[in-house]
Protein backbone atom coordinates (compact mmCIF):
# COMPACT_ATOMS: atom_id res chain seq x y z
CA UNK A 1 0.00 0.00 0.00
CA UNK A 2 0.89 4.12 -0.56
CA UNK A 3 1.24 4.43 3.12
CA UNK A 4 2.74 1.21 4.38
CA UNK A 5 6.24 2.65 4.90
CA UNK A 6 4.67 5.65 7.18
CA UNK A 7 3.71 3.11 9.37
CA UNK A 8 5.87 -0.25 8.99
CA UNK A 9 9.32 0.70 10.97
CA UNK A 10 9.83 3.78 13.17
CA UNK A 11 12.80 5.46 11.73
CA UNK A 12 10.49 6.02 8.28
CA UNK A 13 7.58 6.81 10.30
CA UNK A 14 9.99 9.71 12.11
CA UNK A 15 11.76 10.20 8.95
CA UNK A 16 8.31 11.35 7.34
CA UNK A 17 6.82 13.29 10.69
CA UNK A 18 10.39 15.53 10.31
CA UNK A 19 9.37 16.07 6.87
CA UNK A 20 5.79 17.26 7.64
CA UNK A 21 6.86 19.35 10.35
CA UNK A 22 9.61 21.26 8.36
CA UNK A 23 7.43 22.30 5.16
CA UNK A 24 3.76 22.44 6.68
CA UNK A 25 5.49 24.71 8.88
CA UNK A 26 7.20 26.75 6.20
CA UNK A 27 4.35 26.76 3.80
CA UNK A 28 1.50 27.16 6.20
CA UNK A 29 3.90 30.44 7.86
CA UNK A 30 5.21 32.32 5.28
CA UNK A 31 2.10 32.37 2.97
CA UNK A 32 -0.10 33.72 5.53
CA UNK A 33 1.61 36.44 6.78
CA UNK A 34 2.92 37.17 3.68
CA UNK A 35 -0.96 38.33 3.13
CA UNK A 36 -0.43 40.18 6.33
CA UNK A 37 2.55 42.04 5.34
CA UNK A 38 0.91 43.17 1.95
CA UNK A 39 -2.42 44.06 3.48
CA UNK A 40 -0.88 45.76 6.36
CA UNK A 41 1.35 47.99 3.39
CA UNK A 42 -2.50 48.78 1.59
CA UNK A 43 -2.84 50.68 5.20
CA UNK A 44 0.22 53.29 4.33
CA UNK A 45 0.07 56.11 2.64
CA UNK A 46 2.93 54.54 0.11
CA UNK A 47 3.02 55.67 -3.56
CA UNK A 48 2.62 53.04 -6.24
CA UNK A 49 5.98 53.10 -7.53
CA UNK A 50 7.83 52.64 -4.00
CA UNK A 51 5.80 49.98 -3.68
CA UNK A 52 6.36 48.22 -6.38
CA UNK A 53 10.29 48.79 -5.18
CA UNK A 54 9.76 47.35 -1.49
CA UNK A 55 7.86 44.03 -3.00
CA UNK A 56 10.68 43.72 -5.64
CA UNK A 57 13.34 44.11 -2.71
CA UNK A 58 11.84 41.30 -1.29
CA UNK A 59 11.28 39.24 -4.10
CA UNK A 60 14.87 39.81 -5.38
CA UNK A 61 16.07 38.82 -1.80
CA UNK A 62 14.15 35.26 -1.85
CA UNK A 63 15.33 34.53 -4.92
CA UNK A 64 18.90 35.75 -4.40
CA UNK A 65 19.49 34.52 -1.06
CA UNK A 66 17.24 30.96 -2.46
CA UNK A 67 20.60 30.85 -4.68
CA UNK A 68 22.72 31.57 -2.17
CA UNK A 69 21.68 29.02 0.32
CA UNK A 70 21.70 26.02 -2.27
CA UNK A 71 25.40 26.61 -2.31
CA UNK A 72 25.65 27.46 1.84
CA UNK A 73 24.23 24.39 2.64
CA UNK A 74 27.25 22.49 1.63
CA UNK A 75 28.80 24.26 3.86
CA UNK A 76 27.34 23.41 6.95
CA UNK A 77 28.22 20.16 9.18
CA UNK A 78 24.34 18.97 7.93
CA UNK A 79 21.36 20.02 6.48
CA UNK A 80 19.51 19.92 9.43
CA UNK A 81 21.77 22.60 11.11
CA UNK A 82 21.19 25.33 7.89
CA UNK A 83 17.51 24.14 8.30
CA UNK A 84 17.18 25.18 12.21
CA UNK A 85 19.19 28.83 11.28
CA UNK A 86 16.65 29.19 8.45
CA UNK A 87 13.85 28.51 11.13
CA UNK A 88 15.27 31.22 13.54
CA UNK A 89 16.05 33.99 11.09
CA UNK A 90 12.23 33.29 10.35
CA UNK A 91 10.97 33.49 13.94
CA UNK A 92 12.94 37.05 14.57
CA UNK A 93 12.18 38.69 11.58
CA UNK A 94 8.30 37.46 12.00
CA UNK A 95 8.80 39.10 15.50
CA UNK A 96 10.08 41.88 13.59
CA UNK A 97 7.17 43.25 12.08
CA UNK A 98 5.61 44.08 15.63
CA UNK A 99 7.03 47.92 14.90
CA UNK A 100 5.95 48.00 11.34
CA UNK A 101 3.01 49.73 11.86
CA UNK A 102 5.06 52.84 12.86
CA UNK A 103 4.78 53.96 9.17
CA UNK A 104 8.41 54.76 9.38
CA UNK A 105 9.40 53.98 5.21
CA UNK A 106 12.81 52.84 6.21
CA UNK A 107 11.90 50.29 8.38
CA UNK A 108 9.53 48.95 5.88
CA UNK A 109 11.98 48.15 3.08
CA UNK A 110 14.26 46.42 6.09
CA UNK A 111 11.29 44.42 6.88
CA UNK A 112 10.57 42.97 3.34
CA UNK A 113 14.08 42.76 2.76
CA UNK A 114 14.52 40.24 5.82
CA UNK A 115 11.07 38.99 4.92
CA UNK A 116 12.62 38.10 1.20
CA UNK A 117 15.44 36.65 3.42
CA UNK A 118 13.98 34.18 5.48
CA UNK A 119 11.90 32.68 3.00
CA UNK A 120 14.23 32.49 0.36
CA UNK A 121 17.48 31.08 1.93
CA UNK A 122 16.19 27.44 3.25
CA UNK A 123 13.24 27.00 0.68
CA UNK A 124 14.88 24.51 -1.63
CA UNK A 125 16.81 22.57 1.05
CA UNK A 126 13.58 22.41 2.79
CA UNK A 127 11.50 21.28 -0.09
CA UNK A 128 14.59 19.28 -0.98
CA UNK A 129 13.89 17.13 2.63
CA UNK A 130 10.44 15.62 0.87
CA UNK A 131 12.66 14.57 -1.82
CA UNK A 132 15.27 12.63 0.12
CA UNK A 133 12.90 10.95 2.60
CA UNK A 134 10.49 9.95 0.24
CA UNK A 135 10.08 6.94 -2.23
CA UNK A 136 8.89 7.14 -6.00
CA UNK A 137 6.14 4.60 -5.65
CA UNK A 138 4.03 5.96 -2.59
CA UNK A 139 5.75 9.83 -3.21
CA UNK A 140 2.43 11.38 -4.68
CA UNK A 141 0.45 10.40 -1.29
CA UNK A 142 2.81 11.56 0.61
CA UNK A 143 3.10 15.17 -0.78
CA UNK A 144 -0.50 14.97 -0.60
CA UNK A 145 -0.51 14.27 2.87
CA UNK A 146 1.69 16.64 3.25
CA UNK A 147 -0.45 19.72 1.59
CA UNK A 148 -3.30 18.46 3.08
CA UNK A 149 -2.17 19.48 6.52
CA UNK A 150 -0.80 22.34 4.97
CA UNK A 151 -3.63 23.46 3.46
CA UNK A 152 -5.88 22.78 6.78
CA UNK A 153 -3.06 25.07 9.12
CA UNK A 154 -2.99 27.80 6.53
CA UNK A 155 -6.85 28.39 6.86
CA UNK A 156 -6.62 27.88 10.45
CA UNK A 157 -4.21 30.30 10.80
CA UNK A 158 -5.15 32.62 9.03
CA UNK A 159 -8.40 32.76 10.85
CA UNK A 160 -7.00 33.20 13.88
CA UNK A 161 -4.84 36.11 12.23
CA UNK A 162 -8.14 37.83 10.71
CA UNK A 163 -9.25 37.71 14.53
CA UNK A 164 -6.77 39.16 16.11
CA UNK A 165 -4.95 42.41 16.66
CA UNK A 166 -1.55 43.66 14.46
CA UNK A 167 0.19 42.96 17.58
CA UNK A 168 -1.09 40.07 18.45
CA UNK A 169 -1.16 38.42 14.93
CA UNK A 170 2.34 39.07 14.09
CA UNK A 171 3.47 37.81 17.73
CA UNK A 172 1.18 34.18 16.56
CA UNK A 173 3.40 34.51 13.26
CA UNK A 174 6.61 34.20 15.51
CA UNK A 175 5.33 31.44 17.79
CA UNK A 176 4.31 29.41 14.73
CA UNK A 177 7.55 29.41 13.40
CA UNK A 178 9.18 28.97 16.92
CA UNK A 179 6.81 25.83 17.30
CA UNK A 180 8.04 24.19 13.59
CA UNK A 181 11.47 25.13 14.70
CA UNK A 182 11.39 23.38 18.37
CA UNK A 183 9.78 20.09 16.93
CA UNK A 184 11.39 19.94 14.34
CA UNK A 185 14.36 19.86 16.58
CA UNK A 186 13.16 17.09 18.73
CA UNK A 187 12.32 14.88 15.15
CA UNK A 188 15.25 15.88 13.00
CA UNK A 189 16.49 12.61 11.06
CA UNK A 190 20.17 11.83 11.27
CA UNK A 191 21.18 11.97 7.57
CA UNK A 192 19.89 13.66 4.97
CA UNK A 193 21.81 13.15 1.41
CA UNK A 194 22.62 9.44 0.69
CA UNK A 195 26.26 9.11 0.30
CA UNK A 196 26.18 8.19 -3.52
CA UNK A 197 24.40 11.32 -4.70
CA UNK A 198 25.59 13.21 -7.94
CA UNK A 199 26.78 16.56 -7.79
CA UNK A 200 25.26 18.48 -10.50
CA UNK A 201 25.35 21.83 -12.44
CA UNK A 202 22.08 23.94 -13.19
CA UNK A 203 23.55 24.25 -16.99
CA UNK A 204 22.86 20.30 -17.25
CA UNK A 205 19.72 20.43 -15.39
CA UNK A 206 18.02 23.37 -17.98
CA UNK A 207 19.78 20.79 -20.89
CA UNK A 208 17.78 18.13 -19.65
CA UNK A 209 15.10 17.40 -22.06
CA UNK A 210 12.64 16.21 -19.64
CA UNK A 211 13.29 18.65 -17.17
CA UNK A 212 12.58 21.40 -19.82
CA UNK A 213 9.54 19.55 -20.92
CA UNK A 214 7.89 19.69 -17.03
CA UNK A 215 9.54 23.57 -16.05
CA UNK A 216 7.93 24.50 -19.63
CA UNK A 217 4.04 23.98 -18.48
CA UNK A 218 4.95 25.26 -14.93
CA UNK A 219 6.55 28.41 -16.25
CA UNK A 220 3.04 29.08 -18.72
CA UNK A 221 0.66 28.15 -15.44
CA UNK A 222 2.74 30.61 -13.51
CA UNK A 223 2.30 33.82 -15.74
CA UNK A 224 -1.50 32.54 -16.63
CA UNK A 225 -2.53 32.56 -13.04
CA UNK A 226 -0.42 35.46 -11.91
CA UNK A 227 -1.24 37.80 -14.34
CA UNK A 228 -5.34 36.96 -14.93
CA UNK A 229 -5.85 37.25 -10.60
CA UNK A 230 -6.10 41.13 -10.77
CA UNK A 231 -8.49 40.85 -13.66
CA UNK A 232 -10.35 38.04 -11.95
CA UNK A 233 -10.05 39.29 -8.69
CA UNK A 234 -11.86 42.96 -10.50
CA UNK A 235 -14.36 41.03 -11.93
CA UNK A 236 -15.37 39.44 -9.09
CA UNK A 237 -15.46 42.02 -6.30
CA UNK A 238 -14.05 42.07 -2.56
CA UNK A 239 -17.39 39.61 -1.04
CA UNK A 240 -16.27 36.83 -3.79
CA UNK A 241 -12.27 37.31 -4.57
CA UNK A 242 -11.77 36.29 -1.16
CA UNK A 243 -13.13 32.84 -1.66
CA UNK A 244 -10.33 32.40 -4.23
CA UNK A 245 -7.50 31.88 -1.54
CA UNK A 246 -9.92 29.86 0.23
CA UNK A 247 -10.40 27.96 -2.77
CA UNK A 248 -6.83 26.97 -3.49
CA UNK A 249 -6.11 26.36 0.41
CA UNK A 250 -8.77 24.23 1.31
CA UNK A 251 -10.24 22.48 -2.46
CA UNK A 252 -6.38 22.44 -3.08
CA UNK A 253 -5.46 20.91 -0.05
CA UNK A 254 -8.04 18.00 -0.48
CA UNK A 255 -7.17 17.77 -4.36
CA UNK A 256 -4.00 17.58 -3.41
CA UNK A 257 -4.33 14.84 -1.29
CA UNK A 258 -6.88 12.99 -3.87
CA UNK A 259 -4.19 13.47 -6.49
CA UNK A 260 -1.67 12.21 -4.71
CA UNK A 261 -3.18 8.64 -4.39
CA UNK A 262 -4.32 8.60 -7.87
CA UNK A 263 -0.42 9.69 -8.70
CA UNK A 264 0.82 6.57 -7.53
CA UNK A 265 -1.74 4.44 -9.46
CA UNK A 266 -1.99 6.15 -13.25
CA UNK A 267 1.15 8.04 -12.91
CA UNK A 268 2.30 11.95 -12.81
CA UNK A 269 1.60 13.04 -16.07
CA UNK A 270 -1.74 12.53 -16.75
CA UNK A 271 -2.67 14.36 -13.22
CA UNK A 272 -0.92 16.77 -14.44
CA UNK A 273 -2.56 17.07 -17.82
CA UNK A 274 -5.82 16.75 -15.83
CA UNK A 275 -5.14 19.88 -14.11
CA UNK A 276 -4.52 21.90 -16.72
CA UNK A 277 -7.25 20.56 -18.31
CA UNK A 278 -9.77 21.63 -15.87
CA UNK A 279 -8.02 24.99 -15.32
CA UNK A 280 -8.41 25.99 -19.02
CA UNK A 281 -11.90 25.08 -18.72
CA UNK A 282 -12.63 27.15 -15.70
CA UNK A 283 -11.18 29.73 -17.88
CA UNK A 284 -12.85 29.45 -21.33
CA UNK A 285 -16.63 29.50 -18.89
CA UNK A 286 -15.16 33.03 -17.44
CA UNK A 287 -14.76 34.05 -21.41
CA UNK A 288 -17.70 32.59 -22.30
CA UNK A 289 -20.09 34.13 -19.17
CA UNK A 290 -17.89 36.78 -17.70
CA UNK A 291 -21.33 37.71 -16.01
CA UNK A 292 -22.91 34.84 -15.02
CA UNK A 293 -22.59 34.50 -11.42
CA UNK A 294 -22.33 30.17 -11.28
CA UNK A 295 -19.32 30.85 -14.03
CA UNK A 296 -17.46 32.78 -11.20
CA UNK A 297 -17.88 29.78 -8.72
CA UNK A 298 -17.36 27.20 -11.18
CA UNK A 299 -13.95 28.73 -11.96
CA UNK A 300 -13.31 29.06 -8.27
CA UNK A 301 -13.79 25.22 -7.85
CA UNK A 302 -11.31 24.22 -10.58
CA UNK A 303 -9.19 26.82 -10.02
CA UNK A 304 -8.33 25.23 -6.08
CA UNK A 305 -8.13 21.93 -8.17
CA UNK A 306 -6.23 23.33 -10.18
CA UNK A 307 -3.69 24.80 -7.33
CA UNK A 308 -3.88 21.24 -5.37
CA UNK A 309 -2.36 19.57 -8.35
CA UNK A 310 0.03 21.86 -9.41
CA UNK A 311 1.46 22.60 -5.72
CA UNK A 312 1.87 18.78 -5.02
CA UNK A 313 3.41 17.45 -8.59
CA UNK A 314 5.53 21.08 -8.93
CA UNK A 315 6.25 21.95 -5.49
CA UNK A 316 7.55 18.45 -4.44
CA UNK A 317 7.12 15.02 -6.52
CA UNK A 318 8.57 16.37 -10.15
CA UNK A 319 11.85 17.81 -9.42
CA UNK A 320 12.61 15.26 -7.09
CA UNK A 321 11.87 12.36 -9.59
CA UNK A 322 13.55 14.45 -12.46
CA UNK A 323 16.65 14.67 -10.20
CA UNK A 324 16.95 10.50 -9.22
CA UNK A 325 20.20 10.10 -7.54
CA UNK A 326 21.61 13.59 -7.75
CA UNK A 327 21.83 16.71 -5.45
CA UNK A 328 18.06 17.51 -5.15
CA UNK A 329 18.05 21.37 -4.42
CA UNK A 330 19.54 23.24 -7.73
CA UNK A 331 16.44 21.09 -9.33
CA UNK A 332 14.13 22.37 -6.84
CA UNK A 333 15.12 26.06 -7.03
CA UNK A 334 14.77 25.94 -10.47
CA UNK A 335 11.05 24.57 -10.16
CA UNK A 336 10.39 27.39 -7.29
CA UNK A 337 11.55 30.47 -9.64
CA UNK A 338 8.73 30.47 -11.65
CA UNK A 339 6.06 31.05 -8.77
CA UNK A 340 8.20 33.37 -7.02
CA UNK A 341 8.81 36.08 -10.28
CA UNK A 342 5.24 35.25 -11.43
CA UNK A 343 4.12 36.89 -8.12
CA UNK A 344 6.28 40.22 -8.93
CA UNK A 345 4.62 39.92 -12.15
CA UNK A 346 1.31 40.60 -10.88
CA UNK A 347 1.97 43.27 -9.39
CA UNK A 348 3.70 45.17 -12.42
CA UNK A 349 0.68 44.12 -14.11
CA UNK A 350 -2.16 44.93 -11.40
CA UNK A 351 -2.50 48.72 -12.46
CA UNK A 352 -2.97 47.49 -16.07
CA UNK A 353 -5.86 44.87 -15.80
CA UNK A 354 -8.82 46.92 -16.43
CA UNK A 355 -7.27 48.07 -19.52
CA UNK A 356 -7.38 44.77 -21.12
CA UNK A 357 -11.34 43.50 -22.36
CA UNK A 358 -12.36 40.49 -19.99
CA UNK A 359 -13.90 38.02 -22.36
CA UNK A 360 -10.10 38.47 -24.08
CA UNK A 361 -8.42 38.29 -21.33
CA UNK A 362 -9.85 34.87 -20.25
CA UNK A 363 -10.30 33.51 -23.62
CA UNK A 364 -6.46 34.17 -24.18
CA UNK A 365 -6.03 32.22 -20.42
CA UNK A 366 -7.91 29.18 -21.81
CA UNK A 367 -5.51 29.43 -24.95
CA UNK A 368 -2.46 29.28 -23.12
CA UNK A 369 -3.12 26.81 -20.70
CA UNK A 370 -4.21 24.13 -23.14
CA UNK A 371 -1.28 25.17 -25.48
CA UNK A 372 0.94 24.07 -21.99
CA UNK A 373 -0.47 20.64 -22.39
CA UNK A 374 1.32 20.03 -25.42
CA UNK A 375 5.19 19.86 -23.84
CA UNK A 376 3.35 17.26 -21.41
CA UNK A 377 2.37 15.10 -24.11
CA UNK A 378 5.79 14.66 -25.15
CA UNK A 379 7.39 14.36 -21.26
CA UNK A 380 7.92 11.36 -19.82
CA UNK A 381 6.46 9.56 -16.73
CA UNK A 382 8.75 10.10 -13.57
CA UNK A 383 6.44 7.13 -12.12
CA UNK A 384 8.44 4.40 -13.29
CA UNK A 385 5.65 2.04 -15.56
CA UNK A 386 6.90 -1.17 -13.80
CA UNK A 387 5.20 0.54 -10.66
CA UNK A 388 1.88 1.63 -12.51
CA UNK A 389 2.02 -2.18 -13.32
CA UNK A 390 2.22 -3.55 -9.86
CA UNK A 391 -0.17 -1.72 -8.87
CA UNK A 392 -2.92 -2.50 -12.27
CA UNK A 393 -1.70 -6.52 -11.21
CA UNK A 394 -2.56 -5.99 -7.38
CA UNK A 395 -5.71 -4.13 -8.27
CA UNK A 396 -6.87 -7.18 -10.58
CA UNK A 397 -5.64 -9.31 -7.92
CA UNK A 398 -8.02 -8.15 -5.08
CA UNK A 399 -11.08 -7.57 -7.38
CA UNK A 400 -10.48 -11.22 -8.42
CA UNK A 401 -9.91 -11.81 -4.72
CA UNK A 402 -13.23 -10.58 -3.82
CA UNK A 403 -15.00 -12.41 -6.48
CA UNK A 404 -13.72 -15.71 -5.54
CA UNK A 405 -14.78 -15.15 -2.00
CA UNK A 406 -18.12 -14.12 -2.77
CA UNK A 407 -18.97 -17.64 -5.23
CA UNK A 408 -17.42 -19.76 -2.46
CA UNK A 409 -19.91 -17.65 0.05
CA UNK A 410 -22.90 -19.18 -1.92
Amino acid sequence: MPIKHILDGSPAKKDFVAVLILIVNALSWYFPLYVFFEDTLGKFQIGFTILLAIFGVHYAAAIGFAIGGTALVKRFPSPNLFLSLWMVIGTLVSALMVTLETNNIAYVWLISFLLGISLGLGFPSCLAYFGYFSVGESRGLLGGIVFFVSGICMLLLGLLVSISSFIVGVLIFAAWRGIGLVLFLLIRPDQVRKEDVVNVSYKSILADKSFLLYLIPWVMFCLVNFLERPITSSLFGTDIAFLVPVAEFGIGGVTALIAGWFADSVGRKRIIIFGFIMLGIGYAVLGLFPNIILSWYLHIILDGIAWGIFSLMFYLVIWSELAGNRIKERYYLIGVLPFLISSYVQILFTPYAEMIPISAAFSLASFFLFLAVLPLLYAPETLPEREIELRRLRGYMEKAKKVGEKYQGK
